[in-house]
């Protein structure tokens, strides 16, 4: 059950956890579905302990607050958190209520596609009998329709085998505008590799990045 007005807090129960590279995966034993969250969702899912706001967080995550409100809301609707954060408070002056919703909300709509890649899972039948066919993670290259059998031949020959979805496409990373908290701007960035373009004393780390928009924004 899910708490209403709180921090953000990560749900524990009935999640099974492994890390693949700077990507976490989990996979919910309740509804069988599988979760991939990229580096920095991951990094803020793992800070979601009911105690720090979304300030804390983007500092722990090395992210801005906006994004940690894309990731919130991804992770709210995946079911990932037992805390429901209390987002739609403004904190922007002048700005009301509805206006605040509508920031958080196109803030979500626009980090979805790199936050948070989720499938059902295959049950253990499935994946022993190869009926399922899904996305096949290789450390050079994914490919689609593949049963895990298969997965594992065809990243034999692309670095070796990262991962496995059953039922899911092979996503691209998002690329966006990227701003730094000195104002410097660059577009076509991941979520990643705005981090490390904002990182250090001279950008002084991440304060905006949408995905699939260019800056100035």
């Amino acid at each position: 059950m899910r708490e209403h007005g709180s921090l953000p807090r990560a749900r524990q129960d009935g999640l099974l956890e492994e890390t693949v590279g700077e990507e976490l995966l989990l996979y919910d034993q309740e509804s069988h579905a599988a979760h991939c969250l990229s580096p920095v969702a991951a990094r803020v899912w793992r800070h979601c302990d009911g105690e720090r706001d979304m300030a804390e967080l983007a500092e722990l995550a090395g992210t801005s607050e906006s994004f940690v409100a894309g990731a919130l809301h991804e992770l709210r609707e995946k079911d990932l958190l037992v805390s429901e954060p209390e987002l739609m408070q403004s904190t922007v002056a002048g700005e009301s209520r509805r206006e605040a919703i509508g920031r958080v909300a196109r803030y979500g709509a626009a980090a979805a596609v790199p936050l948070v890649v989720s499938a059902t899972a295959a049950t253990p039948a499935m994946a022993s009998s190869g009926e399922c066919k899904g996305a096949c993670y290789c450390q050079e290259e994914c490919g689609e329709n593949l049963t895990e059998a298969e997965c594992e031949t065809f990243c034999a020959k692309r670095g070796g085998k990262t991962r496995w979805v059953c039922g899911a496409k092979c996503e691209p990373p998002c690329k966006g505008g990227c701003e730094c908290k000195n104002n410097e701007c660059r577009n076509n960035l991941t979520d990643e590799e705005c981090v490390t373009f904002c990182k250090g004393e001279v950008r002084k780390g991440v304060f905006n990045w949408i995905c699939e928009k260019n800056c100035p924004f």
